[in-house]
């Protein structure tokens, strides 16, 4: 694995080294579209990062490690109020990409669905990159989340017997 690991670095930095030799010189072609495409890439990462870090209190939360931990409903929550978030500040990604691809689009209800996709997969790219570098740790939610239910009283029962 770490062979791969390895060969993959390297072919990156031979496919960017020319371009960091070209920033160093300052001869890099000065594209708008580029520079527009590169603006969305950063809204998108900024925003998916922001979600990620948004939605830990929540995903942490005693009552949601209970109750719904590991029954698929971190995604769901996630595009809901990514959706909401878009909707109700008039954001959509997808029409900004398409315009600085030169394309002519209107923003609407369909782009802001895909936006609000986009940035809950960005946010579970984001968690799996927290988890690699070991700021998250899935292991110790899961642990929590099986104290959670396993704390949690019964209900009472009555005896037949009285």
């Amino acid at each position: 694995m770490k062979k791969f690991h390895y060969s993959w670095v390297l072919v990156m930095l031979s496919l960017f080294f020319p371009v960091f030799a070209c920033a160093q010189s300052g001869d890099i072609p000065s594209d708008p579209k580029l520079h527009s495409v590169g603006d969305v890439l950063l809204t998108i990462l900024v925003l998916s990062i922001v979600f990620e870090a948004a939605m830990t209190p929540i995903f942490n939360w005693r009552l949601f490690l209970k109750y719904a931990e590991g029954k698929g409903m971190k995604t769901p929550i996630v595009i809901g109020t990514a959706f909401l978030v878009f909707w109700s500040y008039d954001l959509d990604i997808i029409h900004n990409l398409l315009i600085a691809l030169g394309q002519k689009a209107e923003s609407g209800f369909g782009g802001q669905v895909l936006t609000a996709l986009l940035i809950a997969g960005g946010s579970d790219g984001v968690f799996r990159i927290f988890t690699k570098l070991g700021i998250r740790n899935p292991a110790e939610r899961k642990k929590k989340a099986e104290e959670s239910r396993a704390a949690a009283p019964t209900s009472p029962q009555t005896d037949s017997a009285e």
